[in-house]
């Protein structure tokens, strides 16, 4: 018994439709991850993250060093507590850039970019009550602000590579 091309095919391949249907006409268009070939550079927006992560959750505990050293009389440290408040802040803006980059190339969650927003807003909240000397928010928020830290930090190191990256960099 012979059997037509499109039997064959037909009987070779799973069923393809999104409605779990095997017709004739059924025919699943492929998702992203299925389009892209394997790329060699997907780990770097997460070693970028978890750079930049560190980087940051280090100098938001040098900004708690400064301001203990400035409320212990060490008045000259005001200054460099002020220009480091805004190297967070700009540390923050690429820390938030690179957890959306990470989630847009990796596909992981959302929701590192979204603390990363949180806390860019914080900051500057941060930096309004240290201006405006209210040590009651400022020094809590400082607090909140290190925890966001560690927690993004955290974050940056639990994420994996897949499996199909780890191949092509083995290649």
């Amino acid at each position: 018994m012979q059997r037509s091309s499109s039997e064959a095919a037909a009987q070779a391949a799973p069923p393809t439709s999104d409605s779990g249907g095997s017709g004739p006409g059924d025919v699943r268009r492929p998702g992203p991850a299925d389009d892209r070939p394997p790329a060699r550079w997907a780990h770097r927006p997460v070693i970028a993250y978890r750079v930049v992560s560190v980087l940051f959750t280090v100098n938001t505990l040098v900004q708690a060093a400064l301001a203990g050293l400035f409320v212990n009389g060490d008045v000259g440290l005001l200054t460099a507590h002020d220009v480091n408040a805004h190297v967070l802040t700009m540390m923050l803006v690429a820390e938030t850039v690179a957890a959306t980059v990470a989630w847009r190339v990796r596909a992981n969650r959302v929701w590192p970019t979204v603390l990363g927003a949180v806390l860019l807003v914080l900051i500057v909240v941060q930096q309004i009550a240290g201006y405006s000397r209210d040590l009651l928010l400022h020094i809590p928020l400082g607090v909140a602000l290190f925890g966001g830290a560690c927690t993004m930090t955290v974050w940056a190191f639990t994420l994996t590579l897949p499996v199909r990256t780890l191949k092509a960099l083995h290649r």
